[in-house]
Formats: C-alpha cells, sequence, structure tokens
C-alpha cells in the first residue's frame, strides 16, 4: 500500500535509527518453553531505491543461505529481486507475461525437491477488485543471473464472500497449500487455497487471528495515516519448521501457531514491538530460521534483522 503520509526524511530517519532504534520492547513470550526469544533489532542494510523503490513483499531462498527475493508494489515493473542478508541487489528477473497489477508478498516453498516462488497479486485498497493471483514460478538456481523468469502457472481466485485488501502470502509444502491474511479486518482472516487449485478457486477461511493490539482512539486522531493503518497486516512468512507464522504489521510482529484445523480461534504466542520503521511490509525468516528480516515500503529504508536468543 502507498502513503506519501508516512514518508521521512533519510537524514532523520538515520538519526533515529542509530541513536534510539536499538530498545525493543522485549518479546512478550508466553510461559511455554517452545517459544523463542529474540534479539534487539540489528541494521542489516538499505536496498538499492532504484531497485526497490517500494518494497512490499520478501522471503528466503531454499537453494542459498543468505540470499533473499524481493518485490515492488502494484504499478511497478513486474520483476522479482534478489538480495542478499545485507540488502544489496543480485540479480533481477522480469516476469514473461504478467503485469504487477497491486503485488503484496511473496513466497517460497520446496515440493517434491524443486523449489519454488509465488507471488500474491491481491493488494486492493479499494475493495473492488473481483479476480486476484498467485503466480508460481521455479526459483532460479542462480541469484545473480538476472534475465527473465517464466511463470509455471497463475492460480486466478476470489475470496468467499467480496471484496477483501490482502497482503501478506505464505506457503506450507506440508499441507499444499498457500495462506492468505485479510488486511483491514479486525480480527483479521487467514484464508488457505491449495497449490492445485483450480481457475476460479474461492479461498477458504482456516482461522481469525485475535488480540492484535489496535490504536485507541487518540492515536486514530492524531497520527493521521499511521494510525489508521498501524495494526493493519502487511506481510506473513512461516517458519521452515511449519509450525511458526510471523504476522507483520506497522507496530509489531506477532507470532502464531500455525492451526491444525479450520474455523480455529488464533492468539498471539509472542509479540515483537518494531522501532520506527515507515511501512513495514517485507518479512522472511532465514532459510535455517534463526533470523528474521523485515523490510520497509518506504525507500531508502533500512532492512532490519532480529536474531533467536537461545533460552
Amino acid at each position: 500500500m502507498k502513503s506519501n503520509a508516512l514518508l521521512k526524511p533519510r537524514s532523520l530517519f538515520l538519526g533515529l535509527f542509530s541513536v534510539g532504534y536499538l530498545f525493543l520492547s522485549a518479546c512478550q513470550a508466553t510461559s511455554e518453553a517452545t517459544v523463542p526469544r529474540w534479539s534487539e533489532p540489528v541494521f542489516a542494510g538499505i536496498p538499492d531505491a532504484g531497485k526497490l523503490s517500494e518494497l512490499s513483499g520478501l522471503t528466503r531462498s531454499n537453494h542459498a543461505e543468505g540470499v533473499y527475493w524481493a518485490i515492488n508494489d502494484g504499478n511497478n515493473p513486474a520483476e522479482i529481486i534478489a538480495i542478499d542478508a545485507n540488502a544489496q541487489t543480485l540479480g533481477t528477473f522480469s516476469a514473461v507475461g504478467l503485469r504487477n497489477i497491486d503485488w503484496e508478498d511473496i513466497a517460497s516453498y520446496t515440493l517434491s525437491g524443486k523449489h519454488y516462488l509465488a507471488i500474491a497479486d491481491s493488494g486492493d485498497n479499494g475493495g473492488v477488485r473481483d479476480e486476484l493471483y498467485i503466480h508460481i514460478f521455479e526459483e532460479p538456481a542462480d541469484a545473480k543471473r538476472s534475465g527473465q523468469i517464466h511463470p509455471i502457472k497463475s492460480i486466478r481466485f476470489l475470496w468467499p464472500d467480496g471484496a477483501r485488501d490482502a497482503e501478506s502470502l505464505f506457503a506450507s509444502a506440508k499441507d499444499r497449500s498457500f495462506y492468505l491474511i485479510s488486511k483491514k479486518r479486525v480480527p483479521a482472516e487467514l484464508f488457505a487455497l491449495p497449490f492445485d487449485a483450480a481457475d476460479g478457486t474461492k479461498a477458504v477461511l482456516v482461522a481469525t487471528l485475535e488480540g492484535i493490539a489496535q490504536p485507541d482512539a487518540e492515536t486514530m486522531n492524531n497520527k493521521g495515516d499511521y494510525g489508521r493503518y498501524r495494526a493493519q497486516i502487511t506481510a506473513a512468512d512461516l517458519h521452515p519448521d511449519n509450525r511458526t507464522i510471523a504476522v507483520l504489521n506497522y507496530q509489531e510482529i506477532n507470532f502464531f501457531t500455525m492451526p491444525k484445523k479450520s474455523n480455529t480461534v488464533l492468539k498471539p504466542a509472542s509479540t515483537l514491538t518494531l522501532p520506527w520503521l515507515p511501512q513495514a511490509e517485507g518479512i522472511a525468516f532465514s532459510r535455517d530460521g534463526k533470523q528474521l528480516y523485515v523490510g520497509s515500503e518506504q525507500a531508502p529504508t533500512p532492512v532490519i534483522r532480529y536474531d533467536i536468543v537461545q533460552p
């Protein structure tokens, strides 16, 4: 989602980042020993604004540790961009035959020994789109090669009960399904769509995500766009262990346990409060699951990283 109201001068951001961002509202872990603790956020790097001017999705490579795939928001070129762990560009791949209507998130997964990328063209700020798409590609083995990338297929899907905005996507090879989370609805809704879904399939509601902190009336009234949007879901990723979902909004990361059945009510197992980071819209676990990266749609803004701290 684009919003000029959140744009800050780079110098101000870097000053705040270097002096004050390394405070963290500590991970509000539950009493369960299995819930990991995360470090304070650290600076990873600043993406090339010429390549990632509106980073709206981020995911890990399953070919190589330390490589990540990113996309820009809608009305930008239909490209998948490889970056390293310091947010530096490695390669750019043009998606043949596709248009970036409103690309919002990218996911990676491995199935039958092959690695894949999936892009959710599911943004709908106005709630008017009657068709959304998930574009599926085989992940390039060489992230530095650049060139063209051809989609294996595109799944045209529908919502079960009318239009809604969704800016998050993750994939579970275990369930052979894609998962999307509604952005503006409270509580947020988790939908599933099978990998082999037929054209025109309706996504299925599998869970609601309750317990995500919502802005109070003062914040809503006095913080402009940030106040209105700060609790809306902008990205998600599934931990490599297939058990934990990291769900991002502008103010925090909420961790949920992957549902085992449909019609489930999920509540956060733990929460991380973000430092000041305008329009946080990309989140990705590392391939080993020990690191978590967060990127912003406002350029130039750093990518930050959290590291697992063992109990």
